[in-house]
């Protein structure tokens, strides 16, 4: 008997010791001082809860469920999660001023940001073992930075930026981060792009659902730059434009390294204006060793593609260019690859020809290679769109058990071996093209 109750009294002391040690893990961001109630502005007490939380080695922030936090620029630091609870919101605030801009570092080239701009709501630098998880939301409040003006259309208007500088052009930015976590959150209404993750190491996404509104430009889903060892999975995107991109961003990074090692599996992936999957833009290096699987998407303009265009003229915005910033010397960055892409199991549907390829000009380019379809269904208006030269070296290339679907019974079926001018090495295995009814 005494032994059985010195058993139960270590257990009863152990799950004590236990749940003391989970409750000082844990800082409520209303203990703080923070307030529910869709007004106040709550970034200081948020900040100083992030900011406790790391210095006694890390644990959880909480933001219970109830209400409507307003909130300003939030910077993670090592070891925090930020939990956001089911019911509760993140909202940014109104005064595009109050968003601190970046800052020069030693991290990334902040005064080379995509179209100067250098304001986010959560804004992470340089930091290890970070999280915002929970099944609350993340609301970007992009009507507060958009104006409607004249234009001969159907609506008789359209939405324009009041600004492409005071505004919160990333909502969720992580730059030269190490294990980094984004779970299970609702990002909605992004005034930019909805995520961006910037030269940075072993990165997990998981169960986040981005719903941008189709009306604001330049909305992005889940946007990975220079990263590595990525994985992503049962995520829903529905973005204003790409909604899902893999880059370098050779510009914005210290040191060009490749984005490279990236899986992506179980989404669903809709752009109302642009691409689902982008590879690339102007300016890029390397991106290789990257796989999607079981995707589904019913609703872009123009589906998938390894897209660099040329640069248009006068002021780029991305790379940025005017204002006194000249291009990076061309022997400081590495050319544009793409190696080892595997696409499968996938339904893509497009308003547009899928624009598989579009190479300009501007940026040199190596080789885009060992590229591979399999088990894939693509609905388009007709033959996929491909701009390449032979010198852009686009090769080994294997299409195997996939349907190219003209939706317009007018479009012309073209034979497989016209569908890729400019190409070599192309690869066709029970590949099918066919005309809508």
């Amino acid at each position: 008997m005494r032994k059985l109750f010195c058993k139960c009294a270590v257990l009863a002391l152990t799950t004590a010791v236990a749940t003391l040690c989970a409750t000082a893990a844990e800082y409520d961001v209303t203990r703080y001082g923070a307030r529910p109630d869709g007004k106040s502005d709550n970034t200081a007490a948020i900040q100083k809860a992030i900011d406790d939380c790391a210095v006694k080695g890390g644990g959880r922030v909480l933001v219970p469920g109830g209400g409507t936090y307003v909130t300003y620029t939030l910077n993670l630091k090592n070891n925090v999660d930020l939990h956001i609870d089911r019911g509760a919101t993140l909202l940014g605030g109104e005064d595009p001023l109050k968003y601190p801009l970046f800052e020069t570092n030693d991290v990334w080239n902040a005064e080379r940001a995509p179209r100067f701009n250098r304001r986010a709501m959560f804004y992470t630098v340089g930091q290890t073992n970070v999280a915002i998880t929970g099944a609350g939301t993340i609301d970007g409040n992009a009507e507060k930075f958009h104006h409607r003006e004249k234009r001969k259309n159907g609506t008789g208007y359209r939405w324009r930026r009041n600004s492409h500088t005071n505004i919160t052009g990333r909502c969720v930015f992580f730059v030269g981060c190490h294990d980094v976590r984004l779970d299970d959150v609702l990002i909605l209404h992004p005034a930019g792009w909805s995520t961006w993750f910037l030269d940075c190491d072993r990165v997990g996404v998981r169960g986040v659902r981005i719903e941008a509104d189709r009306r604001f430009p330049n909305g992005d889903g889940l946007h990975f730059g220079g990263c590595r060892d990525v994985t992503v999975s049962d995520c829903i995107v529905n973005s204003q434009d790409d909604a899902f991109i893999v880059r370098t961003h050779q510009e914005q990074m210290k040191k060009p390294r490749p984005c490279e090692r990236v899986v992506v599996n179980n989404c669903i992936l809709n752009s109302y204006s642009a691409f689902a999957i982008r590879i690339g833009f102007r300016g890029d290096g390397p991106v290789r060793d990257v796989s999607f699987d079981n995707i589904i998407s019913t609703h872009s303009v123009v589906g998938i593609g390894f897209t660099v265009p040329s640069a248009p003229k006068g002021e780029d915005y991305d790379p940025p260019r005017g204002r006194g910033l000249e291009p990076p010397p061309p022997e400081s960055l590495v050319p544009f690859s793409a190696e080892n892409f595997r696409f499968s199991n996938m339904s893509v549907a497009c308003l547009r020809p899928m624009r598989f390829l579009e190479l300009g000009t501007t940026t040199p380019i190596a080789f885009i290679k060992d590229i591979s379809f399999s088990h894939c269904r693509f609905k388009a208006p007709g033959a996929p769109d491909v701009r390449c030269r032979p010198q852009d070296n686009v090769r080994d290339w294997r299409f195997s058990d996939v349907v190219f679907e003209a939706t317009r019974p007018q479009a012309t079926c073209a034979r497989l071996e016209d569908l890729f001018p400019g190409t070599s090495g192309f690869e066709f295995d029970n590949v099918k093209l066919t005309r809508g009814d």
